[in-house]
């Protein structure tokens, strides 16, 4: 999987390599389970960035591309409930916290569930 300035290789089970295009380095992992808690949802795992490529939105390409190639209507990523920049990368990409109920399976105590509803839902 590639977009504008990474690519997206397969390392893994459910991890993937964040590949800089510009010169093959490779400068992150990002986890995804496809129809996970339920069919027709992707979830996604721990994104990792190297320090110094950082800020420079490698991680929301990432997360765009395994959205972008998944056949799911709902992508979920569950958060600590006190890592304000978790919570403000995922709002910037559209997610929103879970409402109750809605993710099948519940969510545990001190992590919030980010969703979003993707566009052919």
């Amino acid at each position: 999987m590639s977009g504008e300035r990474v690519a997206l290789r397969l390392l893994t089970g459910p991890t993937y390599e964040i590949v800089r295009r510009a010169d093959g380095a490779v400068i992150g992992e990002v986890e995804c389970r496809a129809d996970d808690p339920a069919a027709g949802w992707l979830a996604v795992g721990p994104i990792a960035v190297a320090a110094g490529q950082r800020g420079w939105g490698y991680g929301s390409e990432a997360v765009r591309l395994l959205e972008a190639e998944a056949k799911a209507a709902r992508f979920r990523a569950d958060i600590d409930a006190g890592n304000g920049l978790a919570l403000y990368f995922w709002l910037r990409l559209g997610y929103r916290p879970a409402r109750p109920g809605e993710v099948p399976g519940g969510v545990s105590r001190g992590i919030i569930t980010m969703v979003r509803v993707g566009r052919s839902s």
